[in-house]
């Protein structure tokens, strides 16, 4: 059964903040910790929860420790806390790349009587509603109350609406090179071809047809984010090196077709696209959602 004291490392940051404001909604006890006082006092004024400056007084009662900080930091962190925390605790971490984190965990499992998990969020702290949001879970191991404890903390979020994927760690980083990776890559990449172009995009927004004015929104919020977390997903992780190469063979591929006047060879590529696409359970709506989405942006810009 899962116990009510819970510690967030790296509380002050969006996604510590959004998992303190949830857990605290279902009656936990937050504490916040993070490394700079103002921003974590802050934080734990906003929420209403506790916060804590000494790394062993926030994990040695705790009854489940969340780390939320940057992928570099997060090994070396959970080996450190470890020993700190008390028998039958959970320890989880949420980032975003979990080969080498899921090693360090299998190896802290079978050296201390703790439990241990490793989940990936895949939403951002700025969600107003939890309901059909995904949430990877790789599950590590631990005490013989071990599948109760995770079983508690699964059933919690699925109360909620939160859609839970059990995966392991070769698949995860696999189809995160796709799913975040990817489209991380196009949108960085889409708005410096257009600065590499010499235009501003308030100019080409008086151009604009709908396509375009999507992509734009899409790309601007994107590039708001974290760019540590986003340069991580990508430099740290050796699928999306795979999928760099595949992209490079493609351009490559695409040029010649586009150089060369090529109509065959471009109704050949679009066809394979569209081909591919049907096989999504979104195609058959996907323009409805489109006009959607700009019916939004009209009506915003009244």
């Amino acid at each position: 059964m899962l116990g009510k004291n819970i510690t967030i490392i790296g509380g002050s940051g969006g996604m510590g903040q959004f998992f303190g404001r949830y857990f605290k909604r279902h009656g936990f006890n937050v504490t916040l910790l993070a490394r700079r006082e103002n921003k974590l006092k802050t934080a734990a004024e906003n929420l209403g929860v506790n916060y804590e400056l000494d790394l062993k007084k926030s994990v040695e009662n705790a009854d489940i420790v969340i780390v939320s900080i940057p992928i570099k930091s997060t090994s070396e962190l959970i080996q450190k806390i470890a020993p700190l925390m008390k028998n039958n605790s959970l320890l989880f971490d949420i980032t975003s790349l979990k080969q080498e984190i899921y090693m360090i965990l299998r190896e802290i499992q079978k050296k201390y009587p703790i439990n241990c998990l490793s989940i990936h969020p895949m939403f951002g702290p700025g969600i107003k509603t939890t309901k059909n949001y995904v949430i990877l879970v790789l599950k590590i191991g631990g005490t013989e109350q071990y599948e109760e404890i995770i079983d508690d903390l699964i059933s919690l979020f699925r109360s909620d609406g939160f859609i839970i994927t059990e995966t392991t760690p070769d698949i995860h980083d696999s189809k995160i090179a796709l799913t975040l990776g990817v489209p991380h890559m196009f949108n960085i990449l889409f708005l410096n071809l257009l600065r590499r172009a010499n235009d501003s995009l308030s100019e080409l927004t008086r151009y604009t047809g709908t396509t375009f004015l999507l992509q734009k929104i899409f790309a601007e919020s994107i590039i708001q984010r974290e760019m540590e977390m986003f340069g991580e997903i990508q430099i740290e992780n050796d699928k999306f090196h795979k999928v760099i190469d595949l992209f490079e063979d493609l351009i490559k591929e695409y040029k010649f077709i586009i150089k060369n006047k090529d109509l065959i060879g471009f109704k050949k590529i679009f066809t394979e696209g569209l081909e591919y696409s049907k096989e999504d359970n979104h195609f058959n709506d996907s323009y409805k959602y489109f006009y959607e989405f700009m019916k939004i942006l009209k009506e915003k810009k009244e």
